[in-house]
């Protein structure tokens, strides 16, 4: 019987980009030998004559079927479904990032103007109210001039502080403390209760405050206790390790579980992975390599992507540095065997897991920075909801600061307007007792 002339189908040549490569990982899936595949006719015989015993070796069919076909194992699914969480995690992260600057951009664009002209009421008031002390003022009692002093020392102190010069002097004539004396008893009484706030907790002494230089001291005692904290954290932290160290010897001892046995190979296998990846990228991206000075800068800007990938554990970018390099083909983890899947799973649950905090941590500190509320989720919609619940409060404090303006413009608007002022002012320092009240009852050991 003469033989056929058609021969069997020739597999595709591979990319010549990656003839020279083997893969990173190692194809543990795909078998030693191609099978012989049999001819044309004597295949579509067996096709319809044969029954169907078995399903195909998956990596076999993996390697044969077309990218949008191919059937993915469990361990494929898994790392797949990782892979797609960290990048969605990612986005989340970015969107956020950005949210978070466009709506800093907003808050100084609409807030800064009206916070300037806020500033310059409280310029106003001060210079307003200040001419009513000159002299001996008729038609105000002790108790009015007392509140009138008080606003005008409080204000002037605090746009001092905001870098108006002329506030300061002001401030000086009218207080019966000038501002540097007032510094100085600030700064001693910071330092003293960072003696008994902290440096007691701690058994240390603080060095001693010095009056001449009272930014200088408070920055030493500042310093001396870091050095504190660091000290008592190295301390806790060798004492953690000690203990680790017992119990791990102690589990040392006992026989692992088969669970426990299986999920340290994984990790180990995972480490071995990254460390694989980034030593043959750094190989493949050395700059003796390169063609020309255009292919060295290429090859160092992926290096330092690589470095930074190593060094955070990410898996997803080494992978896509690696193909980015024309290490491997895009479609080499579909020959990657399921054990090695598993393994590399875990990887990328671990960076999710990173990301998740990142992201958790992003949105609280967005939160606090725009003052929203406690059960509010961070995004565009609760942002521009925020905002506008300030600028409506901006607005009208605004309103009342012009209100008040004109009130201390006349003696007969003015005395009501002091009462009053007095009345808020002592209902405040009630306020402020009841809190330090409560906070010392907060400090007091029922056990002690």
């Amino acid at each position: 019987m003469p033989r056929s002339s058609r021969s069997a189908p020739r597999a595709p040549a591979p990319d010549p980009r990656f003839v020279e490569q083997p893969s990173l990982f190692g194809d543990d899936t795909q078998p030693k030998q191609p099978p012989q595949q049999p001819p044309l006719g004597a295949a579509a015989a067996n096709a319809t004559t044969q029954p169907k015993t078995s399903q195909p070796n998956t990596a076999t069919s993996l390697l044969v079927q077309a990218p949008g076909q191919r059937q993915r194992s469990a361990a494929g699914q898994a790392f797949e479904r990782e892979r797609a969480r960290i990048e969605r995690l990612r986005q989340q992260l970015q969107t956020l990032e950005a949210d978070g600057q466009a709506h800093r951009t907003r808050c100084a664009q609409l807030l800064g103007p009206l916070r300037q002209q806020q500033k310059q009421l409280r310029r106003a008031m001060v210079l307003a109210l200040d001419p009513w002390l000159e002299g001996k003022p008729k038609g105000l009692s002790a108790n009015q001039l007392d509140t009138l002093r008080q606003i005008v020392c409080a204000q002037s102190e605090s746009l001092a502080l905001e870098g108006e010069a002329d506030m300061a002097a002001l401030h000086d004539r009218r207080s019966p403390q000038t501002l540097a004396e007032r510094q100085l008893e600030q700064a001693k009484a910071i330092h003293q209760d960072l003696q008994q706030g902290l440096g007691d907790a701690l058994e240390t002494e603080l060095p001693e405050f010095d009056p001449d230089n009272p930014s200088a001291a408070l920055h030493a005692a500042l310093e001396h206790l870091q050095q504190q904290f660091k000290q008592q954290r190295d301390e806790q932290e060798q004492l953690a390790q000690q203990k680790a160290a017992k119990r791990a010897a102690k589990q040392a001892r006992r026989k692992p579980s088969a669970a426990a046995e299986m999920a340290a190979a994984h990790l180990a296998d995972a480490d071995a992975t990254l460390r694989l990846l980034y030593r043959q990228l750094a190989s493949a991206l050395h700059p003796d390599r390169a063609a020309d000075a255009a292919d060295q800068a290429h090859k160092h800007t992926l290096m330092s992507a690589v470095n930074a990938a190593y060094a955070n554990r990410d898996l997803v970018a080494l992978l896509e540095l690696q193909w980015r390099a024309e290490l491997v083909d895009p479609d080499h983890l579909e020959r990657v065997g399921d054990e090695r899947l598993r393994s590399l799973t875990l990887l990328l649950k671990q960076q999710a897991a990173a990301l998740e905090r990142d992201r958790q941590a992003c949105q609280w500190r967005l939160a606090e920075e725009f003052d929203l509320l406690p059960h509010e989720v961070c995004n565009l919609a609760s942002l521009r909801r925020a905002l506008q619940d300030n600028l409506d409060d901006l607005q009208d404090e605004l309103e009342l600061m012009q209100h008040d303006l004109e009130q201390v413009q006349a003696l007969a608007t003015l005395k009501p307007w002091l009462t009053e002022q007095r009345r808020l002012l002592r209902a405040a320092e009630r306020e402020q007792q009841q809190r330090r009240a409560f906070a010392s009852l907060d400090d007091l050991d029922p056990w002690g």
